[in-house]
């Protein structure tokens, strides 16, 4: 137990918790760019400079959302991987990983429509 806590406490020494809300706050930013791109191409509201502003303003949102989201998925990915420990534990993290960064963006979206 006693190495547990040292091990532990060694990782907030090197900035764990900021890491860890910087990663959240990432992931949340993509899904807000995400769920706003979704919104504006299903809501077709009028714009100052037409539809077709809003299509492509639409499609933008969301492909710079999705390689961000990609971008940070992959750097948490990549951290987790550096980790020193079996290489299944390090397989189920990233499984952990990916389904709470899917998680994130469907509540987000979620929020988006109503």
């Amino acid at each position: 137990m006693r190495t547990f806590w040292k091990r532990y406490v060694a990782l907030l020494e090197n900035d764990l918790s900021a890491q860890i809300f910087d990663n959240v706050k990432n992931l949340l930013v993509c899904a807000l760019l995400f769920a706003a791109g979704t919104n504006t191409l299903l809501g077709q509201q009028p714009l100052f400079i037409g539809v077709f502003a809003a299509n492509v303003a639409g499609w933008g949102l969301i492909v710079l959302s999705s390689m961000l989201m990609l971008l940070n998925v992959s750097d948490g990915i990549r951290r987790l991987a550096k980790l020193r420990y079996h290489l299944a534990l390090q397989v189920l993290l990233i499984l952990v990983y990916l389904v709470v960064a899917e998680r994130v963006v469907e509540i987000v979206w979620g929020f988006r429509a109503h």
